[in-house]
């Protein structure tokens, strides 16, 4: 796909530190036709394969579902979910809005919440267990009201609208539900469902779908949509506030906060999703609105430092990880007629956000010829260029000097890090190629 290129700026303050936005661009992408603007990313880690659900065509009600590997290579045969339940409607019509809603993946099995409008022009929620070898095993509707995600493990199913909790045996006997606050995205184990908004997370006994008292978490505003993400009895949230702040933290199953940090965004944002990698990072999905939306990265460490600000130039809708790679799709906005997947390392380099108001000022960027650098500071002893990962590109002759004039002619279209280093500090600055 033809990436975008962007220009780093500072973003944002997080708990004192000056933070860098710099843009990214993936380690490999892929382009599918698809005629909505939603598409759900999963991973299975049984066979280590990424599966990406979207909606094929503006008269196709089907769901169709590609697999694809870590390395982006298309694995097996595309998936179709069509109108599975009741089967006396033979014609469905699509809710291009919602659909899909959630996709998830475990033991070669994909589990489905999609929104379909029937020919009657009912509108319902439906929930599809699906193999790989596109055998349908099970099918229900949820309902004609908002539904936001679904859970399932070897215990069974949970599915949950915006207010009520319905928790499924492996037979899919409904076994209880429960009303709950507002809720986006629940967390579950084998033992209790976790929903709510910040700042307080409702845990629910899962056999008896009883309430018990919520966890009281940090705010630093009004939630407008809490994500909520459970891993090894340690609960990661993240959410946004009416006042555009957004705090992400951890706590543990009895109620223990381990961290927790908030940080202004700058603009319009909206909150996506959340995942943790291999390596210890936290990462923080989300939009920044305007005329055409582009997608935010957050990426904390384990001890909730914020070490990265990371812009991509196309929406982002989902995201995942696995090992030391994260993935992300989403909607592309230059193509009308496509949704994408893609993928970075999730090591990009931690120097990223040493830039402050000491950095070089580079002029023009975008550039295509040569760049000018001003304001070098005294006693510079090397300059190197970096792409965005860090990987060295060329160290630039001396000497260094108040200003000088660097030919960037032959490098390839891209976002770059200069890095000026002195005998006590590193500063880095990030430019353009764009021809």
């Amino acid at each position: 796909m033809r990436a975008r290129y962007w220009t780093c700026y500072i973003a944002l303050w997080a708990n004192g530190v000056l933070v860098a936005q710099t843009a990214i661009q993936p380690i490999w992408s892929q382009l599918v036709p698809s005629s909505t603007k939603n598409t759900r990313l999963a991973y299975d880690d049984g066979t280590d394969l990424l599966q990406l659900a979207y909606q094929p065509g503006p008269s196709d009600c089907h769901i169709y579902i590609r697999a694809f590997s870590t390395d982006g290579m298309e694995e097996g045969m595309e998936l179709s979910i069509g109108t599975l339940f009741p089967t006396t409607y033979t014609t469905c019509y699509p809710y291009a809005n919602d659909t899909p809603l959630r996709l998830l993946a475990q033991d070669d099995t994909l589990h489905l919440l999609d929104r379909l409008v029937t020919k009657d022009f009912s509108s319902w929620a439906r929930y599809t267990s699906i193999t790989v070898d596109s055998s349908t095993t099970f099918a229900m509707h949820t309902g004609s009201g908002d539904q936001v995600d679904i859970h399932h493990d070897h215990y069974g199913d949970i599915t949950a609208s915006s207010t009520v909790i319905r928790n499924y045996s492996n037979a899919h006997w409904l076994m209880g539900r429960a009303s709950v606050p507002t809720t986006d995205r629940i967390a579950a184990n084998a033992v209790r469902i976790y929903a709510g908004r910040l700042p307080n997370i409702i845990p629910i006994e899962r056999v008896s779908m009883t309430l018990l008292p919520p966890i009281v978490l940090p705010s630093s505003g009004t939630s407008t949509k809490t994500v909520l993400h459970l891993s090894n009895d340690v609960l990661f949230y993240a959410s946004l506030n009416d006042n555009q702040t957004l705090d992400v933290g951890l706590v543990d199953t009895a109620g223990v906060l381990m961290w927790n940090s908030s940080l202004v965004a700058t603009g319009v944002v909206t909150l996506v999703d959340l995942a943790s990698d291999a390596i210890g990072n936290f990462w923080v999905a989300a939009n920044r609105g305007g005329s055409t939306a582009s997608g935010l990265l957050y990426r904390f460490d384990n001890i909730g430092l914020l070490t990265g600000e990371y812009s991509y130039g196309l929406n982002i809708q989902s995201v995942v990880s696995s090992g030391d790679r994260l993935f992300f799709a989403g909607r592309d906005a230059t193509v009308p007629s496509m949704v994408y997947l893609a993928a970075i390392d999730t090591d990009i380099s931690t120097s990223l956000y040493a830039l402050g108001p000491a950095a070089l000022r580079l002029a023009p960027n975008p550039a295509s010829n040569s760049i000018n650098i001003d304001g070098l500071p005294a006693g510079v002893t090397r300059m190197i260029i970096t792409d965005v990962t860090g990987r060295y590109i060329e160290e630039l002759p001396g000497p260094f000097v108040g200003s000088m004039i660097v030919p960037v002619a032959h490098l390839t279209n891209g976002t770059y890090l200069l890095r000026c280093a002195t005998e006590d500090r590193l500063t880095t600055s990030c430019f353009t190629i764009m021809n």
